[in-house]
């Protein structure tokens, strides 16, 4: 639990820097590519980690399905919440364009 909120924390202090302006230009450049590195390493530490687990290994299958259908929930429902706010924003749109004629 005190992990969460070290993440939360970097991530704030971050947010506030940016929001202040004190992240120099020549940091701001280079982000893309910190971030890429940074991604690798987490996937590759993932990796190990879970090659290394054969208690993981061996309910590869079951964890698998599982994934899978908790993305496809997710992504499903993640596209359907965009849609339902689209459509509603447009309704609302329209619906000040009518009220100002």
């Amino acid at each position: 639990m005190g992990q969460i909120f070290l993440y939360v924390a970097i991530m704030s202090f971050g947010a506030i820097l940016a929001k202040k302006k004190m992240i120099p230009q020549s940091i701001k450049k280079r982000l893309g590519t910190f971030q890429s590195i940074s991604l690798f390493i987490l996937l590759g530490t993932m990796g190990y980690k879970i090659g290394i687990d054969d208690s993981l290994l061996a309910n590869f299958k079951i964890i698998g399905k599982q994934s899978v259908i908790f993305a496809l929930c997710t992504a499903g429902g993640s596209v359907l919440f965009t849609y339902l706010c689209f459509m509603g924003i447009k309704t609302l749109s329209s619906k000040n364009k009518e009220g100002v004629k």
